[in-house]
């Protein structure tokens, strides 16, 4: 789980903010004026891929100043960059569904346990899921499911950075193709992964190249591993959207979970935000859905020692939140 933060209180804590529309992410505000990425052709498999990713030229303006139009954004205004293909609900994890092998010889059996000794996880079951599946039925609260968007302030793009050592190829790229399925093109800048020196020779020139038909995503290299702040930074560096949207690289996105975030920004361009996060079983890749009537809430802290930690959410704060789509200060 990633810590909620927003503003600080006179105490020893000091309490963190989140959103409850779903997604795995931590934004910061930025403002920079850089020469965009030039896309690469499609090679390989890649050239599969249904359509274009078109090319972002949106930037966060302020409405003060600049004049936008009135109203709410429309569902066509927040088309994803890539429309995810057809789904066979019958293939291994579709859905979110647990990943279910209903017998393995001598030598799976071994593949499953070497990969989860390396990753913690069951990268045997995350290799043969579709790399891009999605997650199901949408269960947020019906409030996040109702909410709409303003276009005026305007939503700020985002650059979306991922860092990753030795990650699983299935499990990164899933992450990538996640992304892709679900943001808004038009809010979507690029997506940056930034490699903390992997050693794996797939995360290297394969790598490279795989992702050059994906127009949007680039690859960024440390030549030592530096650690994920570190990494970080360098990612932040290069992103030329006007927020950041630090990921995992081990991450599944739900539908509508960017919008929010970036909504949160647009009204406190100060304010760093980070959702409600859910989980998916390391044993058997399943989605843990949202439920829409759970609201007992946690919220992220910190002490002066900088130790992170979790507490309840306090009544009053419970009660000053009107629905669901109201942060947790």
């Amino acid at each position: 789980m990633h810590f909620y933060l927003l503003r600080h209180k006179r105490s020893v804590k000091i309490a963190f903010s989140s959103f409850l529309c779903l997604s795995f992410i931590m934004l910061f505000y930025m403002n920079y004026t850089t020469t965009p990425h030039s896309p690469r052709l499609p090679k390989g498999n890649v050239g599969k891929l249904r359509g274009s990713i078109p090319v972002q030229t949106t930037r966060f303006t302020d409405s003060s100043v600049h004049k936008c139009p009135p109203g709410f954004y429309s569902k066509q205004e927040f088309r994803p960059h890539l429309q995810r293909p057809y789904q066979n609900r019958w293939e291994p994890g579709a859905g979110g569904k647990p990943f279910v092998w209903r017998s393995m010889t001598a030598e799976e059996q071994k593949e499953e346990s070497s990969g989860f000794k390396k990753n913690q996880f069951n990268q045997f079951a995350s290799d043969r899921i579709s790399l891009h599946r999605d997650l199901g039925k949408d269960t947020r609260p019906p409030d996040c499911l109702k909410q709409k968007f303003l276009r005026c302030p305007g939503l700020p793009t985002t650059s979306v950075i991922i860092v990753f050592h030795n990650e699983a190829w299935s499990t990164l790229l899933r992450t990538v193709y996640s992304v892709l399925h679900t943001a808004p093109a038009a809010l979507l800048t690029e997506i940056l992964l930034v490699d903390d020196a992997s050693t794996d020779d797939l995360l290297k020139t394969p790598l490279d190249e795989y992702v050059q038909g994906l127009r949007i995503v680039r690859v960024l290299r440390q030549k030592e591993r530096k650690g994920l702040i570190t990494a970080r930074l360098m990612g932040a560096q290069a992103a030329q959207g006007e927020v950041l949207t630090f990921l995992d690289s081990h991450c599944e996105c739900f539908p509508g979970w960017l919008e929010p975030l970036l909504a949160r920004i647009a009204e406190e361009p100060r304010a760093v935000v980070s959702p409600r996060i859910t989980s998916i079983d390391n044993h058997s890749l399943r989605f843990h859905k949202p439920v829409p009537e759970l609201q007992n809430y946690s919220r992220g802290n910190f002490d002066w020692r900088l130790k992170f930690g979790w507490e309840r959410v306090p009544d009053e704060e419970k009660k000053r939140r009107k629905n669901e789509t109201y942060p947790i200060r």
